[in-house]
């Protein structure tokens, strides 16, 4: 996450953060994203992004199981938090992608409103190999609180923007990893206001970051 005099990036992952957080946390949440991405002494990096790099590598991998096992191993030897937190997203992932899957290549995709930039680095893209063809846009969020489907449809309304783009024909999904769940809009979702949710949303984003020590 960087800035300039007028333009603030922020990666999907920590949009979607942040929109979980909640009026009450969110100017909080906020100020640490700045402190943390804006201080060259502690540069941004994500605590979740070997697990996240697994998952991309499993789909076409011959031995899901084994590749994701592999980076609990690794995390495991340093003995932290994270041997927890990722077998729990390693079983949620496992459960919620079919076995007869298989991973395609998308690209970054970058959401805009105003000054803000919203830039989603770790999506998935997923063949089902069903008798449709279907495909989806995965974006997988690793973090121990559960989603519900009103956090998860605000940025599942932001991947439909750009979905086609990244990987046509695809459904955009939101996969709860740690608590094995997968999220989709709902056919009689009121899109519209939700994107004016989304819009007031990244303002308020924006007008946060600015007022932010």
């Amino acid at each position: 996450m960087t800035t300039t005099a007028h333009t603030v990036f922020i990666g999907g992952l920590q949009w979607l953060d942040y929109v979980h957080a909640g009026p009450r946390k969110a100017m909080s949440m906020v100020a640490e994203q700045k402190r943390r991405y804006l201080d060259p002494a502690r540069p941004a990096w994500s605590a979740y992004g070997p697990l996240l790099a697994a998952f991309r590598r499993a789909l076409n991998s011959g031995d899901r199981q084994e590749e994701l096992n592999r980076v609990v191993a690794q995390v495991a030897d340093k003995g932290d938090w994270r041997t927890d937190a990722y077998r729990d997203a390693v079983d949620g992932f496992l459960t919620c992608i079919p076995k007869r899957a298989t991973g395609m290549h998308v690209s970054d995709a970058t959401w805009a409103e105003g000054n803000l930039r919203i830039v989603f680095r770790h999506l998935l893209g997923v063949r089902l190999h069903d008798r449709s063809d279907t495909r989806w846009l995965v974006l997988p969020y690793c973090k121990g609180g559960a989603l519900g489907q009103g956090s998860a449809d605000i940025v599942l309304q932001m991947m439909e923007s750009f979905a086609d783009l990244v990987l046509p024909g695809a459904r955009p999904v939101v996969l709860d990893s740690r608590h094995a769940t997968l999220y989709k809009l709902r056919a009689n979702t009121n899109r519209a206001n939700i994107d004016a949710c989304v819009r007031g949303l990244a303002l308020a984003y924006e007008r946060q970051w600015s007022l932010a020590a």
